[in-house]
């Protein structure tokens, strides 16, 4: 048995234990946190059903409308329950802060540590193409099957971590898709759902490609907490985006610079996988993958360093 196993097993120990089980994502979060926290919270749910699972977290508007609410809960509950953190393992990111309330915390992650050592278990897999990808394996292997409610949720956080399969359609990932189709994902249906278009998707769009910016090997846009909100978006509706900038005219790094409510700039940093962004955003105290990750910076003023910095992204041959 590795270590992962044992890490595994020891997780499941500790959800075995507690009757009640809180499932937390990150902030701003995106198809894989969504359905991370949802699709874990139906299997568990069906796996136990003796126990109470939640699903804390908000919700992007542009996910499929199948997906149900999370839950409201009180802080009571949180502390007398287990917290299961998924798409990451950084407490600071947690979108719920009320996290720390927990009798223990477990983590599934499938990106790279930011720390040699952690307070509670993680179960990190860094060359998973989602958290949902983790949560679907380990269930097979757990259990022998993925609860059919499940995998709705477990498929989209596939689909869109991996930009349909753009990014990563390597066996084992597409294997996994085919599994998680087995168990009754109407996958069309998904598609319909996740790419659907209205007014003002093409209205934000044409702000986009009216302002976007080349530097060097980088494509980026900055947009102002103003102009977002003219059009009626929200922070999180408006910083998901950066993959509007994709390979355009062959710039092989993209960069989407958006004000948050507190005056914050979430930073989006993208290649086409021969560059490495995420030890740029690690720079500027964020994190990710190689060929996506993200960070927060203090201003505007501050979006030429990163740029500087991505022109700088050391090149990764094996790609």
């Amino acid at each position: 048995m590795d270590n992962r196993e044992q890490i595994r097993d020891a997780i499941f120990q500790a959800i075995e234990s507690h009757d009640s089980i809180v499932i937390f994502g990150h902030m701003n979060p995106d198809g894989d946190c969504v359905g991370s926290v949802m699709g874990l919270k139906h299997a568990l749910s069906e796996l136990y059903p003796e126990k109470k699972i939640y699903g804390v977290g908000t919700h992007p508007t542009y996910l499929p409308t199948f997906i149900e609410e999370s839950d409201t809960i009180e802080d009571s509950v949180i502390s007398e329950s287990l917290a299961i953190l998924v798409d990451l393992s950084d407490l600071e990111r947690v979108e719920d802060k009320r996290i720390t309330l927990a009798k223990e915390i477990v983590c599934f992650d499938h990106h790279v540590a930011d720390k040699e050592s952690y307070a509670f278990l993680v179960y990190r897999d860094v060359e998973a193409p989602s958290a949902t990808f983790i949560l679907s394996q380990v269930l097979l292997e757990k259990f022998g099957r993925i609860p059919a409610k499940a995998a709705p949720y477990l498929f989209v956080g596939l689909v869109t971590d991996t930009g349909r399969f753009q990014y990563d359609c390597s066996p084992r990932t597409l294997e996994m898709a085919s599994k998680l189709i087995s168990c009754g994902v109407d996958y069309k249906a998904i598609y319909k759902d996740l790419y659907r278009q209205n007014s003002l998707d093409l209205r934000y769009r044409a702000y986009v490609y009216d302002h976007f910016r080349f530097d060097g090997l980088v494509s980026y846009c900055c947009v102002p907490k103003a102009d977002y909100e003219k059009l009626g978006l929200t922070a999180g509706e408006a910083g998901g985006k950066v993959n509007l900038l994709a390979l355009l005219d062959n710039h092989p790094i993209w960069a989407f610079f958006s004000e948050q409510e507190s005056g914050i700039i979430r930073c989006e940093l993208r290649s086409d996988g021969y560059y490495n962004v995420q030890e740029v955003a690690k720079l500027f105290g964020g994190g990710g993958h190689v060929p996506a990750a993200g960070c927060r910076i203090e201003s505007f003023d501050r979006v030429p360093e990163v740029i500087a910095a991505l022109n700088k992204a050391t090149r990764v041959e094996n790609a």
